[in-house]
This record gives structure tokens, C-alpha cells and sequence, in this order.
């Protein structure tokens, strides 16, 4: 059983390193055929083996990681969910382009739980550990969201419908 638990850990630690790596250049590449999809795809694998392995390693201390559990599952919804929009596109309200901000949202909170939980990891649970990364990715998602609005409101061009039917 010991083996199990180094096992865990090590797939642990090298997914949520891995993620929170690639958690940066997925938010900073083009939104747009390339790079953001790839990498976007390498962050979901880490995603979900970060949150399988926390899963098997939460057997071990249910008491004292019921916390990180609690984030596992929200980080996997979070993941699925974002993933899953992205690939349907749905159109929301009428508006085509409504599928990115609840892609952004979800996708957004996943990596605000990786810090979180990296956070608390580090600090051994305190408490600003739990709520500084909330705040901060929340006004940084928020502000996302306007930004994101305000693009799909801006009047286009002739020559940008066309483009725009491939985001």
C-alpha cells in the first residue's frame, strides 16, 4: 500500500506542476486554431490526473483532505465542463459567441483551483492560502468576462464576419 501512496503522489505532483506550467501560456496564446487548443488540451490531461490520483490519495486521509476533495471535484467539473462547451460551441441566448465566457469562466476557476490548492499545499492550510487565490483569480476571470463582452460587441467590419464564424 506504501508503494500506491508514493505512486499517487508523484503523478500528484507532476500533473499539478505540469498544469500550473501550462496554465499561463493556454491564457496568453490567441484564442484560435494553433497553440490554445494543444495546449489547452495538455492542461485537461494534467487536470484530470491531478484530480484522479487526489482522488485515490484522499482514501488515505479523508479527515484532514476533505478540503482538497472538495476542490478535486469542483476542478474536474470545472475541466469537463470547460472542455466539453468548447468542443459543442452552443449558442446561448441567441448569441454565438456565448459559449466563450462560460468557457472562460469554467475553465478560468479550474486554474484558480490549481493555485488554490498549490497555495495551501505550501502554507500547511492557512487560511489566506484558501481565500487570497479566490479573490484574485475571480476579479482576473471578471475582468476576462468584460473584455471578452466588450470584443463581441464592438460593431465589425465586412471583412471580420467571415472570421468570426471560425472562433
Amino acid at each position: 500500500m506504501n508503494w500506491v501512496h508514493t505512486v499517487l503522489i508523484a503523478i500528484h505532483a507532476t500533473a499539478g506542476g505540469a498544469g500550473l506550467l501550462l496554465a499561463v501560456p493556454v491564457v496568453l496564446a490567441p484564442k484560435r486554431r494553433g497553440r490554445h487548443p494543444v495546449l489547452g488540451r495538455a492542461y485537461a490531461i494534467c487536470a484530470a490526473l491531478l484530480c484522479a490520483s487526489a482522488f485515490g490519495l484522499i482514501l488515505s486521509d479523508p479527515g484532514r483532505l476533505i478540503g482538497l476533495a472538495v476542490i478535486g471535484a469542483l476542478t474536474a467539473v470545472w475541466v469537463a465542463g470547460g472542455v466539453w462547451i468548447a468542443r459543442r460551441r452552443p449558442v446561448i441566448g441567441g448569441r454565438p459567441d456565448a459559449w466563450r465566457l462560460v468557457h472562460l469562466t469554467l475553465m478560468g476557476s479550474s486554474v484558480v483551483s490549481f493555485v488554490t490548492a498549490f497555495a495551501v499545499q505550501i502554507t500547511d492550510g492557512n487560511v489566506a492560502a484558501w481565500l487570497v487565490p479566490s479573490v484574485i483569480g475571480s476579479l482576473l476571470i471578471a475582468r476576462a468576462n468584460a473584455r471578452e463582452t466588450a470584443r463581441q460587441n464592438a460593431p465589425r467590419t465586412a471583412a471580420e464576419p467571415a472570421a468570426a464564424a471560425t472562433r
